[in-house]
């Protein structure tokens, strides 16, 4: 009697493990299809205050279900975004995608420097409300003065 209890109580833990797992299973990721970077030509010895990007999701979802404190351009947080007509506008600190970009981008893809300058892709992603991912990937240039 003992041990079918146990063989009961071990089922229904594991039972209880296993839907746990399936429910917190990670969602596919929503591809967005076109991903806008302002200004499009990043100077790294700038001085200007925000990049701005416009997203949009794919007809079935809709941008006002995108989650702004999650977004993030590369690992640079969203200061602030908001909905224009049918886009996510969002605007992240100038300096820190310079950061950015710098360190994770150029420097240990071993480009110099760039003054002619380079193409870089930038990855949008965050998630909506209900915690199911998007992401999609923009390039700026990117030059290093005048």
């Amino acid at each position: 009697m003992r041990k079918r209890l146990h063989l009961i109580a071990y089922g229904l833990c594991l039972s209880l493990i296993i839907g746990v797992l399936i429910s917190t299973a990670p969602s596919v990721a929503i591809t967005v299809e076109e991903v806008e970077i302002y200004p499009e030509t990043l100077n790294l010895e700038s001085n200007g205050r925000w990049i701005t990007v416009f997203t949009s999701l794919p007809e079935e979802y809709e941008v006002c279900d995108i989650n702004v404190t999650t977004v993030r351009l590369g690992i640079v947080p969203a200061a602030w975004g908001k909905v224009v007509g049918n886009k996510l506008m969002v605007k992240f600190d100038r300096q820190m995608v310079i950061d950015y970009v710098w360190a994770y981008k150029l420097y240990h893809m071993q480009i110099p420097l760039p003054k002619e300058g380079v193409e870089v892709e930038l990855t949008v992603s965050g998630e909506l409300y209900d915690g199911t991912p998007f992401e999609g990937s923009g390039t700026i240039r990117v030059i290093n003065g005048d």
